[in-house]
């Protein structure tokens, strides 16, 4: 399974023609030159930000490093850190719990992501209420996708990732007040975790359309 380099950050005010043109025309291509990925491009529609999502996939760790120790990858990000804020990055590896082996680029979806740290003694209860009661019960809900569960293993941000998928906006709603997941949902952050926060992303244009981030 490969893992996620997710950068995310603010677009500065007076910015967003000169950063969309960027994106598109300079940043994509060249982060793919280089050896990412590009598997999505996302806005936060609820929930906390930065609100531009930019997720490549890279094989393992030793491919991360080659690539983010360039030189090129360096201005690359410097160049984009001068038409946005509030930025920062992220690496995710998955904890095994993933529907597909490779993840790759998902258009025209809704993501519904949950964020939070396990409690501390509680790993293995937790992993076993995962596997055995919290997956079981959403995979009965024929709606929603259970793309793949994430260890936050360098960078800012919670310690644990979980990402369901959509078709349409409107099933999120469902799925939020389906009573099944709301009581998972609940036993989730009163037994096992802290911290714990969410949000709605809406998928952008392509990346290899290169039209990526028209809203």
């Amino acid at each position: 399974m490969s893992m996620l380099f997710v950068q995310r950050w603010d677009i500065a005010e007076g910015k967003v023609d000169e950063h969309t043109k960027f994106i598109s025309e300079v940043h994509v291509p060249e982060s793919t030159a280089m050896g990412f990925a590009p598997v999505g491009g996302y806005y936060v529609e609820a929930g906390e930000g930065p609100r531009i999502v930019a997720i490549y996939s890279v094989d393992d760790f030793d491919a991360l490093g080659a690539i983010v120790t360039k030189k090129q990858f360096r201005r690359l990000t410097d160049t984009l850190r001068s038409m946005v804020c509030n930025y920062i990055r992220v690496v995710c590896e998955p904890t095994g719990r993933t529907k597909h082996e490779k993840y790759t680029i998902q258009k025209g979806v809704w993501k519904f992501n949950q964020y939070y740290d396990v409690r501390p003694g509680m790993r293995e209860q937790y992993a076993e209420f995962v596997l055995h009661e919290h997956i079981p019960t959403v995979e009965k809900i024929d709606y929603v996708e259970i793309t793949g569960g994430w260890n936050v293993v360098l960078g800012s941000g919670l310690e644990i990732v979980a990402e369901f998928t959509f078709k349409d906006s409107v099933d999120i709603g469902r799925l939020l007040s389906n009573e099944d997941f709301r009581r998972v949902t609940s036993k989730l952050k009163n037994k096992f975790v802290t911290n714990y926060s969410s949000s709605i992303l809406r998928c952008t244009e392509r990346f290899d359309d290169r039209k990526w981030l028209k809203f």
